[in-house]
């Protein structure tokens, strides 16, 4: 019971450690909570949705609850950057999965649902920019990009991409906005 009870300390610090190491490209203390995860995943139709990205997948909370979400013919793709978040991911072991030690910049077209949990104020104006246009040109017609961020402040930026609804979560730390998102 100690030790399963520090393996969870130990996970839940593993983001903070990263944060402190590279605060623009982790961009968070903890991971997601079921709350975050449960707000994200249900703005999905999951019958008709078949190609999914994830965006700055991180240690894989996110991507392991959209896995159970998934049916079975469906394919994930998380792109991620950091090389520490990027072992953990590579760990799952889903034949549905794929791993992509990569930038969200180099996302090609062919997703229904695109989530994202970059810090898009913490990038470079010109990456965020480039971020958001190619992930709106990569969903396919009717496909939707859900993503989270912890201030308002970058709705102006989200509207010259997508038409967006919003909804809080108060039960993740830090509380978090999620942002469903449709091409304009």
């Amino acid at each position: 019971m100690l030790l399963s009870a520090f393996s969870y300390i130990k996970d839940k610090t593993s983001y903070l450690q990263e944060f402190i190491s590279d605060p623009r490209s982790t961009g968070t203390i903890a991971p997601s909570s079921r709350s975050l995860c449960k707000t994200m995943s249900g703005g999905v139709d999951w019958e008709n949705v078949r190609s999914i990205a994830e965006l700055g997948a991180g240690d894989g909370v996110l991507t392991r609850h959209l896995l159970k979400r998934m049916h079975a013919d469906c394919s994930l793709s998380a792109f991620e950057t950091n090389l520490h978040f990027y072992s953990k991911l590579s760990e799952i072991g889903d034949e549905r999965l794929t791993v992509l030690i990569d930038s969200a910049e180099n996302i090609e077209p062919g997703y229904d649902a695109i989530f994202s949990g970059l810090p898009l104020l913490s990038l470079p104006d010109d990456t965020r920019h480039h971020i958001l246009q190619r992930a709106r040109d990569a969903l396919n017609p009717g496909g939707i990009f859900i993503q989270f961020q912890y201030t308002a402040l970058s709705e102006s930026l989200l509207s010259q991409y997508f038409n967006w609804t919003r909804a809080r979560v108060i039960c993740n730390i830090p509380p978090a906005l999620v942002y469903r998102c449709h091409s304009v």
